[in-house]
């Protein structure tokens, strides 16, 4: 996922409309975001986890809790990220639950939350694009779709907000191992796995079956071994010749009479 522009307004440390164009970093895939304390850094990874999952790079506050401390209460809370992935281009917008004041009247009436998923890639000028989904929870679902982390996959491995790369390194393997699992996109080594698995579980079978039938032909020769078996059909075949003489002789005898 590259993200192409943000826009935050009156969210987190931004009272005001702030945008941020990340195409200027051009080709640089990795970048720093720095500053003094109370700059604002954590809240642009706020903001982009919370254009896309609907909550924070910490994960511990909801989206109500984003809106900013210092916003004039008839600015709205909201976040638009564009992003791409690879070829594609998507357009995301949240707007948290938040009191605004009414259009009528004194007092503060509350507005639900909202949020819009586009695609754009082939849009230009202001047009929005093609509404891929419309409700909180659709957008979430698919977000998770497209990119293939859930919300605290992508805290841990994409964004590395202060004192939060620890939690990649302390994941329980399983966890971290679904998670570079995504990173890698080891499914086809996993298919290959599952498959060599199944043909090695067949392959039991049919021994555990061959194992089984040698076992009754061994009880009705009875023999306790291959060994055995062998021997007794070597006495068998000696047997046979002999009785195959005498029945020559026989036939012999009966013609001569």
């Amino acid at each position: 996922m590259r993200p192409l522009a943000l826009t935050m307004e009156a969210f987190g440390s931004y009272a005001k409309p702030q945008t941020l164009d990340f195409t200027e970093l051009g080709e640089h895939r990795l970048f720093l975001i720095h500053g003094p304390t109370g700059a604002g850094k954590t809240t642009v990874l706020d903001a982009i986890c919370f254009a896309l999952y609907g909550d924070a790079t910490g994960g511990e506050r909801d989206a109500k809790a984003m809106r900013s401390d210092f916003a004039p209460p008839e600015a709205t809370t909201r976040v638009v990220l564009d992003f791409a992935l690879g070829e594609r281009v998507y357009r995301v917008e949240r707007q948290p639950e938040q009191l605004r004041p009414k259009l009528r009247g004194d007092g503060l009436t509350k507005q639900l939350s909202t949020a819009t998923l586009w695609e754009r890639t082939e849009v230009t000028g202001d047009a929005e694009g093609t509404v891929l989904a419309s409700r909180w929870g659709e957008v979430t679902d698919a977000v998770v779709e497209l990119l293939g982390f859930r919300s605290e996959q992508f805290r841990q491995v994409i964004v590395l907000p202060q004192g939060r790369f620890r939690d990649l390194l302390l994941a329980k393997s399983g966890e971290r191992e679904q998670i570079l699992q995504q990173l890698f996109d080891t499914s086809f080594y996993k298919r290959v796995q599952e498959a060599l698995k199944a043909r090695a579980g067949n392959l039991r079978k049919t021994a555990e079956d061959l194992k089984s039938r040698r076992q009754a032909l061994l009880e009705q020769a009875e023999c306790e071994s291959e060994t055995d078996l062998a021997a007794l059909i070597e006495r068998l075949k000696a047997e046979l010749v002999e009785h195959e003489a005498e029945l020559a002789k026989l036939t012999a005898h009966t013609r001569d009479l």
